[in-house]
This record gives C-alpha cells, structure tokens and sequence, in this order.
C-alpha cells in the first residue's frame, strides 16, 4: 500500500500485493472463525429457538452481496481486460442467481407454500449447487493466476466476452434450478422434512466440502497468496468449509449448527466486498495523493521551465520542438533570431533549417538529420546564412529524437547557439597552439641539424684544405657520413611522427618478428636488464611494415634501457584484444574491433602527469643533452596511427612504464619469412643501363658515379618528358631509376606507368627522401621497390639486385 505515488497505473484490489497488515488480519479472522466452529462442534446438533423471518432476509443479504460483489468483479474487468478477474465475476454472478432460487424454494418466504420446487429437496439441492460455485469457479482462476502468464480479452471484444460469459452463467443457473425441480427425483436423497442427514450419508456433502479444501490448496499453492485477492478469496472457502463442517453434523434446520453455518457463509460473501471496499478507499485516497503531487510537480514543472527559459536566454540560445507527424513547431524568439528575424516566423521545420545552411555544410546536415534514428540524438555544427543581413554564423544544435511504435522519428527538441564567437577564438587558439608546435619542432630541427652540419661542414672544410693526408681524410669522411646517416636518421624520424613516411607493409605475424629481433634487443639493452617475451601462441597476423616496427620496438627499449640506469627487466608482450566504442570514445578516427596488442613494459622510475602528457611530442625529452633527440616516441606514435592503430601509455612514478601498441587485426595471410643476412654486393653484367631520372644535378652526379662504380652504363634525364623521349628512342634501356617528385607535372610513378606503356620488360625503380602531396591517398604502388633517400653505393645496389631480380 506504500508503494511511489508516482506509479503509472495504481494498483488494483486484484494486483495489489498483500501486505502484512493485510495477511495478519486474514489470519485472525481465520483463526477466529476456526476456533468458533470447533467449539460449537459438540453441540452443533443442538436445536434453537424460532427465528421467524431469519431465512428470507438471510437470503436477500446473500445474495445482494455476492449482486455487488458480482459487479465490482465485472467492473474491474471491463477496465483491465483480465481473464481471471472475469472467471470470478462469472462464479459470483453464479452464486448470485442460485441463493436468489435457494429464497424462492423456502416456504412461505414470497407467498403461501413454495414458488419454486416441491419440497426440502429442492431446497438442499439448490444450497449444494450454491457451494459448489465457489470452489469450481476458484480452481481456474488459481491455476491462472499461478503460472505468471497474462491474459486478456482483445479490447474490441470485452463486452462481448462479458455477455457471453454471463449469458453462459444464467443458462448453468437454469439447468441447476430445473434439475433441483423438476428432476430432483433422479438426484440421490439428501432431506427428510427437515432432517438432512442423508446430505452426509449420501457422499454428497463430503464431496463438497473435499472440492472446497481442494480449491483452497490449489490457490494457496498456484499463487502463494500474493494479492489482496487472493489472500481473501483463500478466507472466503475457509469459511465455507467451516460452513460444512457445522451445518453438515447438524443434520436439522434450527440447530446451532445449521445457525452457525448461515451466519459463516454469509461472513465468507461479504469479506471479499468488505476488503474491495476498504480497498477501494485505500486507493481513492492515493488517487487524491497522486492528484495532488501531480499538481504540485505541474508547479515545479512550469518553474523549471520559467528558470530553463531564463538560463537560455542568460546563454543567448533559444529552444525548439519540431512535430515531424504534423509539421508545428514551438520556437523562443532567441531561436528565431539567431537565424535573423526580429519577429517569429510563422512557420519553421528541417527544410527551412536546411534552406539557412550555407551549400557547403548542406549535404553533411543532412546526414547528420537522416542519421538521428541510429542515435536518438541530435548534435551537429555548420555555417548558417541570416535572413536579414545575411551573415555567415556558425551554430550548434543540439537535441533529441523521440520515437514513434514503429521506430520512426516523431518529434525532435533541443536547443540552438550562435557559436561565431567561439568558434573564432578556438581558430585562433588552435593557430596559436600550431604557432607553438611549428616553433618548437623548427628549433628542434635546427638544434640537431645545425650539429650535425657543422660535422659535415667542418670535416669537409678540413678535407678541402688538406686533401694530401689519406688517414686524417678517411677518419673526417667517416665522422662526417655519421653525422649525415644521423641527419637521415632525424627526418626518417620526423615523417614517421607526421605519418608521411612511405611504408612497405606486409602481412606478418609480430611474435615471429620480435623472436628474430630479440638477440640485437639483448644486445641493445646490455646485460643489466632482463629481456622477457610473453608472446601469445594463438596471436592473430597484422599488416604493417616490418622494418618500422621493429624501429619502433627498438625506441621503446632504449628509452627503457635509460629508465633503468641501475637495472631492471623489460618485458614484451603480446596478445588479442578487443578495443569497443567506450575505450575509443576519445578517438573518434579508430573503429572498434578486433586488435593486436603488443605492449612494453619495463622497471623504471616512471613518468610523472606533466611528462605523461608531452610524450609524444617530437623533440620532447627529460634526458641529459646529447643524449636524446626527442623522437623516439613521436616516431613509434605516428608509425602505429599510419597503420591504423592506437598508442597509449600507461605510467606512474617509480611504478614503471608500460606502452601499448594496438595494431589492427589482418584477415590475410601470413607472407612467407624475409631473407635473413646482408645481400651480396651486386654489381652489373652484360652492359646494362641505367637511365636516371633526377631534377637536383648534384644528386644526378653521385647516383650517375654510383652506377658507374658498380659497372653500370648511365644515361640522364631531368625531367619526365625527357625521359619518355629517351625512351622512345632506340637506345638500349634496362632499368628505370627515377626520383618520385619532380617538376614539370609528371611524377615518377606516373612516368613508370607511361614508361612500361612505351617498354613492357622494362625495370623501374624509385627513390624520394619525402613523397610530400606528389602521391595520392593510395600512396605508392605495391609493385614498384622505393630506395629512400639518401642511400650508399651499397643499398643502392642491393635495391638494383631486387629489381633485376624480379
């Protein structure tokens, strides 16, 4: 009974749960009437003095109760449908009309002698009929109600129902009054005058009061009394069985016991209307309470509203319904301004809003407006055009979709924001910030290359003038190539971090990569720390380029190696993971799915939140000078996000650090291993030619020597539309070697497919130190080998072996 006033629906007399108010007074009642009956058993036989007019106004007490009883029932179920409900209402109506015919066969009641019947046996009969209505019509609705399943009449068919069921009631009703009247001849015997002991003898009363406990325990077991109904209802046949077990031993009208048992059938038809009455005061009383919360919500409704209607108007938005179904809408006049009306327009819906958008963010609107279904929300950003000045401003919307039983989108609200202002100051910041970045990774760049020219400067410089010493000229050569494979190092770095370098990914399972890699990461470690594989047997294969990865394994020791200056362990590992929408929530560019994690952990002092937060930026570092150029980590982060994939870090001080690779799974097959060992030198055979195509004459000169060293014969070209000359000539041509960006508005990948147009069997190999904007999004083709610059004699070689070899 104490249940929220908020409810939907209030609780009926047959679903309100039975409390323990309600059990404790079923209880008492119960034992009551159960201690009454026993004490009047021994003298239940007793007879008592006249009571003229006892029987007809007993009667017309029964049956006007189980009359209302009746009505109520069918009441309820007009309102919830209920199938139960009906079958008891249908039992009451029974009842009903039998102890209305019981009335009619008393004599002397209505009129001289009987209206109905012959005799004391009409009337028995009619009396039995009557008690066995109650238990037949309960045993179906506890078997109902026991198994939890609802059941309802179809709403367009609830009167019908209700007549038939009645008018089915009212047929039983006649054939049981012609069987005790005009056939109670070929019933068994119950009534001697007034003596109806036989009622007993003859198994009939027995048989009742059996149906009756057999009813009871049924529903105490099929619903566990779990309604206010039911508890009642199992009182009402306790009753009636108490009404047998005192009428039955009587065997006469005017004994105690026949006295007794009227007065408990009778308190067995009014404690069902005696509870639905006092239930229903109980539920008039939360119906007021919930009318009267109801109206103070509506209050508190309307103020929010009114403080909502301030709190916008404060943040200059406006606020806005849209019905899909009828096209109104409800706008403030803020929303309405912000597209640029003084005064409301009469009209306004997604077409309108559409019409406002300027062309370029139409389309993507748009999809934002179709794609509201999936997500129930609205929440997009675009330029708008105003109706009166016709200003470009850029708003926010933002909102929510309900939808209808069919799923389709009814009604969308939310609220609108003139942004233009914010907007402009995140575009200055975000230049401010780019401002930052550009000056710290420029100063990064000079710092380091300015070293490293003045290595090759200096050591030249020396060269040039004493080139007469061949050792001091080797030993100034060699420091000077150091420092320009270190230079290389330095950008191979920066395009990793800005993810332009060129990759050359292969299918490859990372556990058979890392075992091939371990001995040089011991060696690169030392013997300090202790290098552990946990690699998952079963680990899926990924696509990436072997060689970035593992230079990006290799930054991550190192910079592990010096996190642990004292000692420690470095522990690899691998295994399937799987990434959904909530751990990506933060990178909207990573679809969730299936991902291979390979993840380094090592020993060290850890990293605070201020250096957790910069450590991937290039040429960031909390190491000693020239110990450290800053882009280990910016390397390893942007080889991972060119692949697909996410990095993170995971550190605490003086706990450790562990970063995570998350490279997406591939569904191709593993490619086959790579040959283990350096290539042998190989240098040219039979006169083959090498036609070089490069714009930088110094670069053109060294390529040129380098061929010829290898005993290449070289022809040039500058540009693409030379060599397509030269290669539509006769001269004999074996090799295309060709700088990817050139001037003159042909690549070295478009200048490979028209040269191949021009020489099928021709040989093609490329070189670039940075492919920049030349190539599209599908970066360079697979079939063609890519010699990066700067390179030696030697790689250059190896590279020309690949492509003849092919």
């Amino acid at each position: 009974m104490q249940k929220s006033i908020a409810d939907s629906a209030l609780s009926t007399f047959a679903t309100a749960r039975a409390g323990k108010v309600q059990r404790l007074l079923a209880a008492l009642l119960s034992i009551a009437f159960g201690a009454a009956t026993l004490t009047l058993l021994p003298v239940v036989s007793r007879p008592i003095s006249p009571m003229p007019g006892f029987v007809p106004v007993y009667q017309s007490a029964l049956t006007v109760v189980y009359g209302v009883t009746t009505f109520l029932f069918l009441a309820q179920y007009r309102r919830t449908r209920s199938v139960p409900l009906l079958v008891l209402g249908a039992g009451s109506l029974y009842v009903t009309l039998i102890v209305f015919l019981q009335l009619l066969s008393f004599p002397n009641v209505l009129s001289q002698g009987r209206l109905l019947g012959s005799g004391p046996d009409t009337t028995t009969w009619l009396w039995t009929f009557w008690h066995v209505g109650p238990p037949l019509f309960a045993l179906p609705y506890a078997i109902m109600e026991g198994d939890g399943r609802g059941r309802l009449v179809p709403a367009r068919r609830v009167a019908l129902v209700g007549w038939l069921v009645s008018a089915a009631v009212a047929v039983a009703v006649a054939l049981a009054g012609a069987a005790a009247t005009r056939y109670v001849h070929l019933l068994p015997k119950t009534v001697e005058g007034d003596d109806y002991w036989l009622t007993t003898t003859s198994g009939v009363g027995p048989t009742v009061v059996a149906l009756t406990i057999a009813a009871l325990a049924v529903l105490c077991w099929t619903t566990r009394l779990r309604t206010v109904l039911q508890l009642w209802l199992a009182v009402a046949l306790l009753l009636l069985v108490f009404d047998n077990l005192v009428t039955l031993p009587a065997a006469a009208r005017g004994t105690v016991g026949w006295f007794a048992g009227r007065l408990e059938a009778l308190v067995a038809g009014v404690v069902l209307l005696a509870v639905y009455l006092r239930e229903v005061d109980f539920l008039y009383a939360r119906a007021e309470a919930a009318a009267h919360e109801r109206e103070a919500r509506r209050a508190e409704l309307q103020l929010a509203r009114d403080n909502l209607a301030l709190a916008l108007d404060a943040a200059e938005m406006g606020d806005w319904e849209l019905d899909l179904r009828t096209g109104t809408s409800r706008r403030t006049p803020r929303h309405d301004a912000i597209f640029g009306y003084e005064e409301p327009v009469a009209e306004w819906g997604v077409e309108s809003l559409l019409g406002h958008v300027i062309p370029e963010d139409r389309a993507e609107v748009r999809a934002a407006l179709d794609g509201v279904l999936a997500t129930e929300r609205v929440d997009l950003r675009c330029r708008i055009k105003r109706a009166d000045d016709g200003a470009i401003r850029w708003i926010a919307l933002r909102g929510k979709a309900y939808l209808d039983g069919a799923g389709r989108v009814r009604a969308m609200a939310g609220v609108v924001m003139d942004t233009t202002r914010q907007h402009d100051a995140e575009e200055r910041l975000n230049q401010a910030q780019k401002m930052e970045a550009i000056g710290q990774l420029t100063g990064g760049v000079a710092h380091d290359f300015n070293n490293l020219l003045t290595i090759i400067v200096g050591n030249l410089d020396m060269i040039v003038r004493r080139p007469g010493d061949e050792r001091r000229v080797e030993r100034l050569a060699s420091s000077g190539l150091q420092a320009a494979k270190r230079g290389a190092e330095v950008t191979e770095k920066l395009l990793a971090f800005s993810r332009r370098q060129v990759l050359r990914p292969e299918t490859v399972n990372p556990n058979r990569l890392l075992h091939d890699f371990q001995a040089l990461l011991r060696r690169a470690l030392g013997e300090t720390i202790e290098v552990r594989l946990e690699l998952d047997a079963s680990l899926d294969p990924v696509r990436l380029d072997p060689g970035q990865f593992e230079s990006a394994v290799l930054n991550l020791a190192v910079n592990a190696r010096d996190a642990m200056p004292g000692g420690g362990s470095l522990t690899v590992k691998t295994c399937n993971a799987h990434l959904d929408v909530g751990e990506l929530a933060e990178r909207p560019d990573l679809l969730p799915g299936a991902y291979v994690l390979v993840a380094v952990s090592d020993t060290g002092h850890g990293m605070d939140a201020a250096t957790l937060a910069r450590a991937f930026e290039p040429f960031f570092t909390t190491k000693d000078v020239g110990r450290g150029t800053g882009l280990g980590l910016s390397q390893v982060y942007g080889f991972v996000r060119q692949a697909g994939g996410h990095a993170q870090i995971k550190s605490a001080p003086n706990q450790g650090t562990s970063i995570e690779l998350y490279l997406p799974r591939s569904v191709e097959k593993v490619m086959e291993g790579r040959p283990e060992g350096p290539l042998p030198l190989r240098r040219a055979a039979a006169g083959e030619v090498v036609l070089v195509v490069e714009d930088e004459p110094a670069v053109l000169d060294m390529a040129v020597e380098s061929l010829g060293e290898l005993g290449y014969r070289a022809l040039t070209a500058t540009r693409a539309s030379e060599a397509l000359d030269r290669l539509g000539g006769p001269e004999r041509i074996d090799i295309l070697f060709s700088d990817v960006v050139m001037p003159g508005g042909m690549n070295g990948v478009q200048l490979s497919v028209e040269a191949r147009r021009l020489r099928p069997e021709l040989r093609v190999l490329l070189t670039s130190g940075y492919t920049g904007t030349a190539l599209d999004e599908q970066g360079l083709p697979p079939d063609l080998p890519l010699l990066s610059k700067p390179y030696q004699r030697d790689e250059l070689a190896n590279k020309l072996r690949v492509v003849l070899g092919r």
